[in-house]
């Protein structure tokens, strides 16, 4: 019986050897060396020119590259979105290193992909492995502080399994950057910021800006009471605490008048003509009083533009709650309009009630407001929420204390102030 078996098993294998043999003479031509069996399946060599191609795949990687912009033509202050496309087409993985000049000198990087960090105009990709006929995209936010027309074009480099690096270029991008100011606006004092309003608050309106208590939010309001001053502007300054003006109340005295409500005042800043001291923000009649006072002493023959800063609005509210406080905004704001200003209030609604914050908000013409994204994330933000029927961008404009602690130029008020 094992003798029947034993010539069983070698038929079997001789059958299966004539087969081979069949299929290599009708499918090869009969190169039977040309061939290797690997189980039950036969392959066909590779040709010296074919592993030639291999590994030079291996050692040069092939990339496509692509960037896609969300448009090309943008007004001053607004951001761009574009994105940087790679695909491997070739046969080995391939090691992303870097993207290098992904903006301009004009533009500023105000966010990316999470999965690469930003160093200067580069981002490191930190090797990242992209197979073979696999796509990567990268996200990149720019925002334009300078107009002209710009080429973007980036440089990505990237390395293959044997370790030579190599990089590519996309097709550059035009883009066209282009300033718009409108008539009948006044400066804030901050170009970053007039930009977005499109020359500045439009004339005799009445902004509220929300903001939390901040370093961005007291360097705003200083540039915004500079431009007035130093542009030979009659400029009205409500506030708790004005030691932080002091020195511009002396240097300027013909132009800013502050309205202190809070009785302990520095001697030799009490003395100053241009400075009301106002026992508090509890007898808000003693306020109105002054300020009609001041009003009054304004000639009507003074044609100079005039701007007021009103930073008691989160002490008032608190104070009186949100019923008076609308009371008493509704008979100032028109007076102050009245009387040709351009009025910027501050609240920080964080110290108050949605429902009166909401109660204030409605009497502005406009609003703009500064924020933090995350609790993590200590960038804060600006951009305008409302300018009722008027133009504005719309975009996130990333606060840098560095720009808003430039001191702005002494130019005319009709002139604009040179990028910071």
């Amino acid at each position: 019986m094992k003798e029947e078996d034993k010539r069983h098993e070698e038929k079997k294998e001789e059958e299966i050897g004539l087969a081979v043999e069949r299929l290599v003479r009708e499918q090869l031509g009969g190169l039977l060396e040309g061939t290797v069996l690997l189980g039950n399946k036969l392959y066909r060599k590779p040709t010296a020119e074919e592993m030639e191609l291999q590994l030079r795949d291996r050692a040069i990687p092939h990339v496509n590259v692509r960037m896609v912009l969300e448009r090309s033509d943008l007004e001053l202050g607004e951001s761009l979105n574009y994105t940087i496309e790679l695909q491997n087409i070739g046969k080995a993985p391939v090691f992303l290193s870097r993207i290098e000049e992904i903006a301009h000198g004009g533009f500023e990087v105000v966010s990316h992909s999470d999965t690469c960090d930003l160093t200067n105009t580069s981002l490191n990709l930190h090797g990242r492995k992209l197979d073979p006929y696999s796509t990567e995209s990268f996200g990149v936010t720019l925002r334009m502080n300078r107009k002209g027309a710009f080429i973007l074009a980036p440089r990505i480099w990237f390395m293959a399994e044997t370790g030579r690096e190599t990089s590519i270029k996309p097709e550059p991008a035009s883009i066209n950057v282009s300033e718009t100011i409108l008539p009948g606006r006044v400066t804030t004092g901050f170009q970053d910021l007039d930009n977005l309003l499109l020359g500045g608050i439009p004339q005799n309106f009445t902004v509220i800006l929300t903001s939390a208590s901040c370093d961005e939010r007291d360097l705003l309001i200083r540039r915004f009471l500079e431009a007035g001053t130093k542009n030979n502007e009659i400029t009205f300054y409500v506030t708790i605490d004005a030691a932080g003006i002091q020195k511009l109340a002396e240097e300027f005295p013909e132009n800013l008048h502050v309205f202190v409500c809070n009785s302990n005042l520095g001697e030799a800043f009490k003395t100053l003509p241009n400075v009301f001291k106002i026992g508090g923000v509890e007898n808000l009649t003693e306020l109105n009083i002054n300020l009609e006072s001041a009003f009054r002493k304004l000639s009507k023959s003074d044609d100079r533009a005039r701007r007021a800063c009103i930073d008691i609005l989160s002490d008032v509210l608190l104070q009186h709650r949100a019923l008076q406080t609308r009371k008493w905004l509704a008979g100032l704001a028109p007076e102050f309009r009245s009387r040709g200003f351009t009025s910027l209030a501050v609240m920080n609604p964080h110290m108050h009630a949605s429902e009166e914050t909401h109660a204030v908000r409605s009497l502005f013409e406009g609003e703009i407001s500064i924020y933090e994204k995350e609790a993590k994330d200590l960038t804060k933000y600006l951009r305008i929420v409302r300018m009722y029927n008027q133009r504005y961008l719309e975009s996130e404009l990333p606060l840098r204390k560095t720009r808003l602690m430039t001191t702005p130029a002494n130019l005319p008020c009709c002139t604009r102030m040179p990028n910071l």
